[in-house]
């Protein structure tokens, strides 16, 4: 929808987007992974002493990895949309976006190990597995996140309507 003057409000155009970042968590199931991902990576940040510069390459990392799999999604939409039969070129440019989300999520990883990889993180683990309540809140952290990347949040909403109804 245009505005009437022609010109998009900023407002308009932040809604646009976190509509697009939305339709990307209801519909893509890797998207969601990398959420989840991230929120871990987050939480397990939080548990240790980083420097601004470690944060700052973490939210890069996440940030980098969703915004690549969002524009993955975009490049796979588009081609699906303009080529309904199976086509050989077609198939190059999704591998080829598909691909920029791996190099994205390797490259993440190995940030995430150069940050991670330190003896505080295992005496955080260890003190999380060897207590009951915090190990408890991780398992069932860890059973919301498997619900969440299978069912997504609109499945979510649909199975908690058809436990209301029982």
């Amino acid at each position: 929808m245009s505005e009437p003057s022609g010109r998009r409000t900023l407002a308009r155009s932040f809604a646009d987007a976190l509509r697009g970042v939305w339709d990307g968590v209801k519909t893509e199931r890797n998207m969601r992974v990398h959420l989840i991902a991230g929120a871990y990576v987050l939480f397990f940040a939080s548990r240790l002493e980083l420097t601004r510069g470690e944060w700052a390459c973490l939210f890069l990392a996440i940030g980098g990895v969703t915004a690549a799999e969002l524009l993955n999604t975009a490049v796979e939409k588009l081609c699906d949309f303009s080529e309904k039969h199976l086509n050989p070129h077609i198939r190059v440019v999704k591998d080829m976006a598909a691909g920029a989300v791996f190099l994205c999520a390797v490259f993440a990883a190995l940030t995430g190990a150069a940050v991670f990889l330190r003896p505080a993180l295992w005496d955080t683990v260890v003190a999380m597995v060897s207590a009951p309540a915090p190990l408890c809140g991780l398992l069932l952290s860890a059973c919301a996140a498997l619900a969440f990347i299978r069912l997504g949040p609109v499945g979510i909403r649909r199975a908690l309507g058809r436990l209301r109804k029982r």
